[in-house]
């Protein structure tokens, strides 16, 4: 993606990239600058309008996140991202390639340079305040690949048949977390990483203590290098090893 130098620490950070990689993929037609913009397989129609509805949601939740921050500076911003909103309303899909004003053009004509430099400061203001992780897209691939590779694991570990199905389940709330990081940021992951420790912790007693020892200890693994990463925080390794004993029956 096309680098804004925006920081992407915040949600109006990363929703004011990807604008910016939108007015930058080329061309006018928008199934291909989504596409382009969100990796997408090309006529995965599903997933281009899951994405540009995302764009909208991402936008009421920079105005709640500036509104707990301070209300005083709300309307300045809102005013800012009511008129992003009315930007995004001008994408058209499904475009007549001949037609004037389709596809992309009438969202590139919105989104002038003093929209994106008011943009640009609210994206600031939010990252003033934001302790959130900045996490490389080669990471969130190599994750990803982990997670995969964890499933295939579990499928083959003959675990008791409900367990498995919770497990695989959380793990797909992981994977999912972790492709909309572009989008949401760490908090939704933290989160996915919090779910998934509690229906585990849960569901202990569906563990053979002997025969899923490290099965356990391999997924718990996986999480607490998830949790260390957008966290930063050491002290989720001591917890999920006092859980690892807790649920194979050690001391």
């Amino acid at each position: 993606m096309v680098d804004s130098g925006v920081a992407s620490d915040n949600i109006i950070g990363r929703m004011y990239n990807l604008i910016y990689a939108l007015k930058n993929a080329g061309g006018s037609n928008s199934e291909n600058a989504f596409c382009k913009v969100f990796s997408l397989e090309e006529n995965d129609r599903a997933s281009i309008l899951n994405n540009y509805a995302e764009l909208f949601k991402m936008c009421t939740i920079g105005i709640n996140e500036i509104e707990q921050l301070n209300p005083k500076r709300l309307q300045k911003y809102k005013d800012t991202l009511s008129d992003v909103l009315d930007g995004l309303s001008k994408i058209y899909f499904n475009a007549n390639p001949n037609a004037r004003n389709n596809g992309m053009d009438k969202f590139n004509d919105h989104f002038s340079n003093n929209l994106m430099l008011s943009l640009e400061h609210c994206a600031d203001y939010l990252s003033e305040n934001s302790n959130g992780a900045v996490i490389e897209d080669g990471k969130i691939v190599d994750l990803l690949k982990e997670i995969n590779e964890l499933e295939q694991f579990i499928i083959s570990s003959k675990l008791h048949n409900e367990l498995e199905k919770i497990i695989i389940y959380q793990l797909n709330n992981l994977r999912e977390s972790l492709l909309k990081y572009k989008l949401y940021g760490s908090q939704g992951i933290i989160d996915s990483v919090a779910t998934t420790l509690g229906k585990l912790i849960l569901n202990q007693e569906k563990f053979e203590v002997n025969k899923d020892k490290g099965t356990i200890e391999r997924i718990f693994g996986v999480i607490v290098k998830i949790n260390s990463i957008f966290t930063f925080k050491n002290n989720s390794t001591k917890l999920v090893g006092d859980i690892i004993k807790k649920l194979t029956g050690g001391e």
